[in-house]
């Protein structure tokens, strides 16, 4: 029987563990840790290239908020390389992806599961699931590991490359990487939204605009004296009904948890539990609406979506001028065309003042992935390096796969080369990314060094 047991002394400053060898469960060439979009990238694009690769996630599913967050539609998916390519493909002939707006598309959430996991087995990327991130091992400024935390206990695995796919940098902030948080003003942070999902809609229903179906609640909570508050002001995405692919299912946003914490259990616990009660109040308000009078909440995602967490301090740090100017990069790994969305940290809503700001197809270099002294660690996701306004564009999910894919691809490289990170060709990366499909800001004139 395995001895989970070990000695610790509480003290006035806390609980003193005394020294202990960790297991070393496994060693591979890459280290994925986050099974989102931007680790299943990473974890796919390095496998393929031939590196024994594992991928670290804390839940049971792969696809992070698509799955476990129920976050539609996909944004920015057309021309971001052959893995985001290839993911659409699948879930296509599947039937579980359609058009929902002009560039804009939706998924069946199950579809979009199996769909994950079957990529992986196929590119034999090994899973590890139900396991926590809860350390980092460093060795003169190069991470070697992770300390992990799970149903086994507390286990290391080794990698010569990892990846921090967290999204939230969980790993680059026990490594020793610095970061940013929050606008540079006050440190505030994007409201999390969590959403949930609803079926009985009518048969080829759509919404025609967040303002009306805003007006039409506003009325019903007057006329019915409801008593509840709307966890939002009148704008342009809330309530965002979502159609998907299901016939009556639809996704909705507009959940609101303002002031949360997203580095603090407690904070995230009580955002939770106040957004799963805003969504059970919106659809009593829904139900006194005639077109959503047979509605139901079927469920309400696992976990809340964070829109904002740590940035890492890196290399190139991405800014609202390289977005205006529409900068390319000569080691750009792909471009973004998103809209500046930032959700006010302070009442919620769309920051309209930089929803106005009007921005040009822009790239993203491979700088921006790496720490500024770090060794061994690539960062994908939404927390690359760049400020508040930069990444309230760049955090949409199919530019955070095409960014893990880049990094997949770049740590694959540098274990075959026997080469550090800061050493991979990013003119070379980028080559290849454009001959597997990526597409580059071609169209903007301003080359940015």
């Amino acid at each position: 029987m395995k001895d989970y047991c070990h000695p610790k002394r509480i003290t006035e400053d806390g609980i003193v563990e005394s020294p202990r060898s960790l297991p070393i469960r496994c060693e591979y060439d890459v280290v994925v840790c986050g099974g989102g979009a931007a680790g299943v990238g990473a974890a796919l694009a390095a496998a393929r290239e031939g590196a024994k690769t594992l991928l670290i996630e804390k839940h049971g599913i792969l696809g992070g908020v698509w799955t476990a967050g129920l976050l539609n539609p996909f944004f920015e998916c057309v021309g971001r390389g052959w893995l985001v390519d290839e993911l659409v493909q699948n879930l296509t002939a599947a039937g579980a992806f359609s058009g929902w707006r002009e560039h804009d598309f939706t998924f069946d959430v199950e579809v979009m599961r199996r769909t994950l996991e079957q990529m992986m087995a196929d590119a034999g990327v090994e899973l590890l699931y139900y396991t926590l991130v809860a350390d980092a091992i460093v060795e003169d400024d190069r991470l070697r590991g992770v300390v992990i935390e799970s149903k086994a206990g507390r286990e290391a695995v080794l990698g010569t490359v990892l990846v921090d796919a967290t999204g939230d940098g969980d790993l680059l902030a026990r490594a020793g990487c610095e970061y940013d948080l929050g606008r540079a003003r006050d440190g505030m942070l994007q409201p999390m939204t969590l959403m949930f999902e609803i079926d009985g809609l009518p048969e080829g229903w759509e919404q025609a605009g967040s303002e009306e179906l805003f007006d039409q609640m506003v009325e019903v909570i007057r006329q019915k004296e409801l008593g509840i508050k709307l966890p939002y002001p009148r704008c342009g995405y809330a309530p965002w009904v979502i159609n998907t692919p299901v016939p009556g299912v639809a996704d909705v946003q507009c959940t609101h948890a303002i002031g949360i914490d997203p580095l603090d259990p407690a904070s995230l616990t009580q955002g939770t539990i106040d957004c799963r009660r805003q969504a059970a109040e919106t659809v009593e308000v829904f139900r006194h609406i005639p077109e959503f009078k047979n509605v139901r909440l079927t469920h309400s995602a696992a976990q809340i979506g964070v829109r904002e967490a740590r940035r890492l301090k890196g290399r190139y740090s991405m800014t609202i001028e390289d977005l205006i100017e529409g900068r390319c990069f000569d080691d750009a790994v792909t471009s973004c065309a998103f809209v500046i969305d930032v959700h006010d940290p302070e009442k919620g809503g769309t920051d309209e003042d930089l929803g106005r700001v009007r921005i040009k197809p822009y790239e993203i270099p491979y700088r921006a992935m790496l720490p500024e002294s770090m060794r061994g660690l690539l960062v994908a996701g939404r927390c690359i390096s760049g400020n508040h306004e930069a990444h309230a564009s760049y955090r949409v999910t199919g530019t955070a796969m095409a960014l893990g894919q880049a990094a997949g691809l770049a740590a694959a490289w540098a274990v075959r080369d026997g080469r550090e990170l800061d050493e991979v060709d990013g003119g070379a990366l980028h080559g290849t990314l454009q001959e597997r499909g990526a597409k580059f800001a071609v169209d903007v004139r301003v080359v940015h060094q």
